[in-house]
């Protein structure tokens, strides 16, 4: 089974020759696509059925007019290569063998530690899931913009009605708290795949990502500028 996760409208920033699309730099950064293989280990992780096996299909959406959106926005395609499980829920060490390095720590895992105390389990298991580091990516187009995948669905017979009432809205219709995943049968995920894969003229990898981390790894949030503080040089942007 495959997934649209819906989550906030994506901060931007310019490196070099990339514009990356990202989570905040000041709370866990779940996704965290700054590493060889993406992490996510927090968020809408205990809605999410616990994948099986390798291969699953996680499509991370957003759009700024929620819960009444027009567009999604999908700024990471995430392929589940491992699943792994923490010793306890509630804390992990730096030392931990799932942990792959201080940048990943620091900006993504330590915030379910003191003082933080971020996704608070009560009893249920918390895992991480690794994706695929070659077939994972930030899908963009010639433009350097994130590909609307709102359109496709809607060829594929989900309108955005439905979309939008299973993601955005309660029972009853009113707006909801938070968003929920949206499930996609594995055909129609690999079609989106295929899709997008096809489209992306810019696949950002976490090859590519790993060492771009903005800020010398400083966990305060950025000022909002035009460009990344203190971000490193790099090499020329993935083209398909």
């Amino acid at each position: 089974m495959s997934n649209l996760i819906y989550h906030p409208k994506r901060e931007q920033c310019n490196i070099g020759l990339l514009t990356v699309y990202h989570d905040k730099f000041k709370s866990n950064q779940d996704p965290y696509i700054w590493n060889e293989k993406f992490l996510h280990s927090f968020c809408h992780l205990t809605q999410l059925s616990k994948p099986k096996g390798k291969g699953q299909l996680n499509f991370w959406v957003s759009d700024d007019t929620f819960p009444d959106f027009k567009k999604l926005l999908c700024d990471c395609v995430f392929v589940v290569d491992e699943i792994l499980p923490w010793t306890q829920a509630n804390f992990i060490a730096r030392q931990d063998p799932i942990v792959d390095n201080d940048q990943a720590f620091e900006h993504h895992y330590n915030w379910v530690n003191p003082p933080h105390n971020q996704h608070h389990f009560q009893r249920k298991e918390r895992y991480t899931l690794k994706a695929d580091r070659y077939k994972s990516f930030q899908p963009q187009d010639k433009n350097k913009q994130l590909i609307d995948i709102l359109p496709f669905l809607n060829q594929q017979g989900i309108s955005t009605e439905e979309l939008v009432n299973s993601i955005a809205k309660t029972r009853n219709g009113k707006r909801a708290r938070n968003s929920k995943p949206f499930k996609l049968d594995d055909e129609l995920g690999q079609k989106l795949y295929d899709y997008l894969y096809k489209n992306a003229d810019i696949k950002l990898t976490g090859e590519i990502l790993a060492d771009k981390y903005p800020n010398g790894g400083d966990q305060r949030p950025l000022k909002r500028t035009g460009q990344c503080r203190k971000a490193r040089r790099i090499g020329n942007y993935n083209k398909k």
